[in-house]
């Protein structure tokens, strides 16, 4: 009897690894975030946010007490993907359990992002959270540290919780705040607010708190943990490219010298501007391509392209039955493109970003055809832009027979990371509209994501990915330049490529972004003279930093990174006098200080080792059974 028993005893201790499975090998990190209260008048709150980290398959779970305003799914899932890009991590080995806890209703949303990214860091690889350090601020998914409102009733909460040091996103020193003055006239009083810039700064000091600005994840974990995440510097080497680049250009090129002969052969009357436009466009190209920038190239003819189509169609099309004609035919062309790349199920790493740019292309040629049909003014413009994007997505797909060899994928995870993708630049552009984002930023994100849900019903997974990505960067960017000026543009446009040149410095050592070099070649190759220019350019630099992300994450090759220690002291940093103007980031180490924490998550004896533990003890026990 007493043998039966202790069987059983042990048979119930062999299901708690079964019970527990999800948290094996679990590592679990608390840090303290602040945000606003969701009351009149705005008051600042601490709240606790717990992340545990386990072996899984990439889900994020999120649980809120209470509820806040805005979901804060949207903002774990980036954190986490953030985190693990910058880690060079695999996402999808991993699940994420976040805990949020706040005294109050608060107003949640990417304001915490920041915060959440530099936890699971944390959790990731073992390194200890300061208590009195505090921060606020979104992520992007390129680890930078992006802008949000109500700092000082931030700020406020978290000095009288003990905070020493406050770290905020770098642009944000000076900031806007209402002030209720009463002002007595006669026997009346009258009450009026009125808006004032306070320097943070200053404000900080007021409170006992040091306010440090920070422009990227690595820069906050440094402040929080001592350590920061060490990569080598980038560099591109567009020479590398130049074939499969000038494949492009070439066909672009003879298309549009085609187009350009049968417009002249009609002897235009009618439109010598856009004629003009498109010689000039034509003389940019040949410019572009003498200095080896092959996809500017392509893009300049291209555009050359629209214009030359434009004035086609109007010579052609001479009444309802012809353009009638044309729109089937053209639709009749889209339909054929589509029906190829559906049927094209052995779809590998690099040709990935090939069928992504097709099928994102001819997504767009869909829309700007059912906008021919249906507008009444620019018909004429956007049944052009059907026809040259249709065309545009085949001179892609001319580039698949350039590839060798290819590693193969499973469609599921490309849809499953452009569900992911489409999610975030949801949420980024809920909290864009909030604090008055760039609304034409946010137009154009939404323009995106529109695209992505289209293609992610009809299969198009690839081009899904591309299109959220690019609605991510609108959406980030729309908020990232709210109160930027020229010079703080032209920073954040040498960042954002140092960042896509270490992007792409990475994922060529395992394949081939051709895609990712084209968008980068493109953004270096553009003028900075406008603000608009300056707009794209940061944003075409970012998508290329985002696309060769993508790639290497789906190649499932990571170059993991180290986490190494920073020279500097916290209790120096705790006893300041003045604020310096702009504050001295963490300085990184240099090779004689490198210090590598334990490389991943510690393992603990799995399932199969405790039923061989047991077995022994079992066979043991009854071995001694028997003899007695």
């Amino acid at each position: 009897m007493r043998f039966k028993i202790l069987l059983i005893s042990v048979m119930l201790l062999l299901l708690i690894p079964l019970a527990e499975g999800e948290f094996v090998n679990a590592k679990e990190v608390t840090i303290k975030a602040v945000a606003v209260k969701s009351t009149q008048p705005p008051e600042g709150a601490v709240i606790n946010i717990s992340v545990i980290v386990t072996s899984g398959k990439g889900r994020v779970f999120v649980s809120t007490i209470p509820y806040t305003q805005i979901d804060m799914q949207g903002s774990a899932q980036l954190a986490a993907l953030t985190a693990c890009d910058l880690l060079g991590l695999d996402f999808t080995k991993y699940d994420f359990f976040f805990t949020i806890k706040a005294d109050s209703p608060i107003v949640g949303g990417p304001s915490a992002g920041g915060v959440m990214t530099v936890a699971v860091i944390s959790a990731l690889k073992d390194l200890k959270i300061e208590n009195d350090v505090y921060m606020t601020g979104m992520i992007y998914p390129d680890g930078f540290i992006g802008p949000v409102g109500g700092i000082p009733y931030k700020m406020k909460a978290a000095a009288d919780m003990g905070a020493k040091i406050f770290l905020i996103p770098k642009g944000q020193r000076i900031v806007k705040v209402q002030e209720t003055v009463e002002e007595r006239k006669g026997p009346l009083i009258v009450v009026r607010t009125q808006t004032k810039d306070l320097d943070l700064y200053e404000y900080g000091k007021e409170l006992g708190v040091k306010v440090v600005e920070v422009e990227t994840v690595q820069e906050a974990l440094a402040y929080f943990t001592g350590y920061t995440i060490s990569k080598p510097k980038g560099k591109v080497n567009l020479f590398k490219y130049s074939e499969l680049l000038k494949k492009l250009a070439d066909r672009m090129e003879k298309d549009t010298r085609n187009l350009y002969q049968t417009v002249e052969s009609y002897g235009v009357r009618n439109s010598p501007d856009e004629l003009n436009r498109a010689k000039q466009l034509m003389e940019m190209a040949e410019e572009s391509y003498g200095n080896g920038d092959y996809y500017t190239a392509t893009s300049k003819y291209f555009q050359a392209k629209i214009e030359l189509r434009k004035i086609y169609y109007e010579m052609v099309i001479r009444d309802e039955s012809d353009l009638e004609r044309e729109i089937n035919d053209i639709g009749k062309e889209i339909n054929a493109t589509k029906s190829y790349l559906l049927s094209q199920e052995d779809i590998g790493i690099e040709s990935l970003q090939i069928f992504g740019a097709a099928q994102e292309r001819v997504t767009l040629a869909e829309n700007y055809l059912y906008l021919a049909r249906t507008s009444e003014n620019r018909m004429i413009y956007y049944l052009a832009l059907s026809k040259e994007r249709v065309e545009s997505a085949k001179v892609w797909l001319s580039l698949l027979e350039t590839i060798k060899e290819d590693i193969p994928l499973n469609l599921d995870d490309v849809k499953r990371r452009a569900e992911l993708y489409l999610s975030q630049a949801q949420s980024i552009a809920v909290y864009a509209n909030q604090i008055g984002g760039y609304q034409s930023l946010i137009d154009g994100a939404e323009d995106d994501m529109d695209s992505a849900r289209k293609q992610l019903e009809e299969g198009f997974y690839a081009g899904a990915a591309v299109s959220a990505m690019n609605g991510m960067v609108k959406a980030s960017l729309s908020i990232e330049l709210i109160g930027a000026d020229k010079s703080s543009i032209d920073s954040k446009i040498n960042s954002a490529r140092k960042a896509s040149e270490q992007a792409i410095s990475e994922a060529e050592e395992y394949l081939t972004p051709v895609l990712s070099v084209a968008y980068y070649e493109f953004a270096k190759t553009m003028k900075n003279d406008t603000l608009e220019n300056k707009i794209l350019k940061l944003s075409y630099f970012k998508l290329s930093e985002r696309l060769a992300k993508w790639m290497l994450s789906l190649s499932r090759y990571y170059p993991e990174s180290n986490v190494v220690k920073v020279e500097y002291n916290l209790e120096e940093l705790n006893n300041y006098s003045e604020p310096a103007a702009s504050p001295t980031v963490p300085k990184l180490p240099t090779s004689n200080d490198v210090e590598k924490i334990i490389e991943g998550i510690e393992a603990i004896p799995s399932f199969t080792a405790v039923m061989f533990v047991v077995a022994v003890v079992i066979s043991a026990t009854y071995m001694t059974y028997k003899r007695k």
